[in-house]
């Protein structure tokens, strides 16, 4: 885990905390973006190993941000694990798109603690 990098896209402040302090704690190196347009500025100035990225957000949200990436070569192979907490009907609509993108992992924030959401990054990263 040591000198991997996350871009966790979250608009939830105390939300970015939490995953921010869990990652660290990994020794994981964690860039913060508040929305869709400040995660693509921050791709540009560091690619990370992989992206959490929320759904709903301002300005542009978790789709656009995803169909942006994946236009760029140099970020369209960056594993990208959805975070959200949309009503579950919501969900079932949203992770065919999401899969549809080329997310590696969809997990619902409740129903997750960041201990699981860690687990499944080494998951998808294939870290023992």
């Amino acid at each position: 885990m040591k000198n991997k990098k996350v871009l966790i896209v979250e608009d939830e402040k105390d939300i970015l905390e939490i995953y921010n302090e869990r990652f660290s704690l990994e020794g994981m190196q964690v860039t913060e973006a508040i929305s869709g347009i400040e995660g693509i500025a921050s791709l540009k100035k560091q690619v990370p190993d992989i992206i959490l990225l929320d759904i709903r957000m301002p300005e542009m949200n978790g789709f656009e941000f995803l169909k942006e990436i994946k236009k760029d070569k140099k970020y369209r192979d960056i594993p990208v694990l959805l975070l959200t907490n949309l009503g579950e009907q919501k969900i079932d609509m949203d992770k065919d798109l999401a899969f549809a993108l080329g997310i590696k992992g969809y997990l619902i924030k409740a129903k997750n603690t960041p201990d699981q959401v860690l687990d499944k990054v080494k998951e998808i990263l294939n870290i023992k």
